[in-house]
Formats: structure tokens, sequence, C-alpha cells
């Protein structure tokens, strides 16, 4: 076999590969934020960071069904991602990945998003196979 055809062989084996994982990753991308997939107990830890450090700078009302209709079709990760990489403002990063979490779902509640029983993990590759969809329905009140 000459060199040329063991490169061809490598290069194929690993489009396959990259192929069955691309496949892998978009079966897992079948989930939404409306099938139950965070806590009660994460939102109302979200709603206590929210209080302490987001309400400082954010009215809780700028979250609503506009704002969760500009995120649809796109996924929980990259909303996360966000979070961390620009919040909050004087300080991005300084929460603990539960934290902007726990945010994130306290936010997708407010716009009647419901919860149910199984803790979603602050695990961004994870997040990344959730689909942020709608209906929304602001239940924000005036908190």
């Amino acid at each position: 076999m000459r060199r040329g055809d063991t490169a061809a062989i490598v290069v194929a084996l690993s489009l396959s590969v990259a192929a069955s994982l691309g496949l892998a990753y978009a079966t897992q991308s079948q989930k939404t934020i409306q099938e139950g997939v965070f806590t009660e107990g994460q939102v109302e830890q979200g709603e206590k960071v929210w209080e302490e450090i987001c309400s400082q700078c954010h009215p809780m009302d700028i979250f609503g069904p506009d704002y969760m209709i500009g995120w649809e079709g796109a996924t929980a990760g990259e909303l996360f991602e966000l979070l961390q990489a620009t919040m909050p403002y004087e300080s991005p990063g300084i929460l603990a990945d539960n934290e902007y979490l726990e945010v994130m779902v306290f936010l997708f509640s407010l716009n009647g998003v419901k919860h149910g029983q199984e803790e979603l993990p602050a695990d961004a590759p994870q997040l990344y196979g959730i689909t942020i969809a709608g209906p929304f329905e602001w239940s924000g009140g005036g908190r």
C-alpha cells in the first residue's frame, strides 16, 4: 500500500467517525425546555441568585416572552454560555456554573415553562442537547 493510499484511508475513517458523532449529537438534540428538564428547587435557587445579583441591573419583565422568542430554536447550552460570558456585566463569569444554570431556568419558569422531577446539570455539552422552544407566557407577575 502506498503512503497516499494510507492517508486516504485515515481521512475516510476520520470522516466516518466524525459523521457518526454528529449523528449521535443530533439525536440528543431532540429534547426541548418544555419537557420538564429542570426542578422546582433549581427555579427557587435561581430566583435567589436573581434577587441578590441580577436584579441590581435588570428589571425582571425585560426577560418576558419577547426575549424568549428571540432565543427560540437555540439551545439551552448557547444561552447558558452567553450568561457565563457576559453576566454580571461588571464581572462576567464570577458566578458558579450551577448559579448561571439556576438563573436560566428561573427565566424559563417566568415564561411559563414547567419544571419536572429531574435536576438539570450545569453541563454545557448536555445543555446543547436541549432546544429552547415555546409557547411562552409571562408568569412573572409584579416581582
